[in-house]
């Protein structure tokens, strides 16, 4: 691939227009006299400031013989240690008999136990993700049986492992500009991104100056709430050279 005109453009979300740290709106000012089509994320930093127990994606809802109660769980950064004890309290201010639980280290699942008079389940629905850390499926139900429930799944404390940069200045039907893996990224740190191969570029939906909007999610597609922190992504506006042109206009079609 050749790449013609080019040039570079550092967007800081600090610098936003309008919107949040993680969706808002950027002016991108483009010459006139520059004739791009396809846009590149050369490099890209996202603080690692949104947390494993996010707002809205942090509710269960425990049916007691029947009769749904909603729990919320305080958004944070939480392991299996200290996320029990604050599970606990909220199934406990239920006032329908006694909750423990305690996690394997062998097999990385909670096991719940009640002592009660009802029938207890837990259920997850969208968009709630709280069953990542209590170690269920989202959706699903999970009922007790003779007091004790094991989590299906090994517990989840990680938060999200991929970030997704959408942007409607390409012409893609995702909106994915850029994809951004968090490999073993610790919290309140960066995940960088630095691009390898330019092949990665995505056909631009308008090559004119415009006001742009750029979005962070997650893998559901949920947006991420940075907390206050900013984004910096560096672009590349370019044309790319017509190598089927170009090859005719040398090589032309014998008539």
């Amino acid at each position: 691939m050749s790449i013609l005109d080019s040039r570079i453009y550092y967007i800081n979300s600090e610098n936003r227009i309008s919107g949040s740290s993680s969706n808002f709106t950027y002016e991108i000012r483009i010459p006139d006299n520059l004739k791009v089509d396809s846009c590149l994320v050369l490099s890209m930093t996202v603080p690692k400031s949104f947390y494993v127990v996010r707002r809205l994606l942090n509710m269960v809802t425990v049916n007691v013989d029947g009769v749904p109660h909603v729990i919320t769980i305080s958004p944070g950064n939480y392991n299996a240690n200290n996320f029990q004890p604050v599970l606990l309290a909220e199934l406990n201010n239920l006032g329908v008999g006694t909750f423990t639980m305690s996690v394997n280290v062998i097999t990385g699942k909670f096991t719940y136990t009640y002592v009660g008079g009802s029938v207890i389940s837990f259920q997850f629905f969208p968009p709630s993700r709280l069953g990542h850390q209590m170690g269920f499926d989202c959706p699903s139900t999970n009922t007790f049986q003779t007091g004790t429930l094991t989590s299906t799944n090994v517990l989840d404390f990680v938060s999200t492992s991929t970030v997704f940069l959408h942007s409607d200045m390409i012409n893609d039907t995702t909106g994915v500009l850029q994809e951004v893996y968090s490999d073993n990224t610790v919290p309140f740190s960066n995940i960088v991104y630095n691009c390898k191969y330019p092949m990665y570029s995505k056909k631009m939906s308008k090559p004119t100056s415009g006001v742009f909007n750029f979005s962070i999610t997650d893998e559901d597609n949920q947006e991420i709430n940075l907390n206050g922190h900013d984004i910096c992504v560096t672009l590349m506006l370019y044309r790319k050279e017509n190598i089927t042109g170009l090859i005719q206009s040398i090589f032309p079609r014998i008539q």
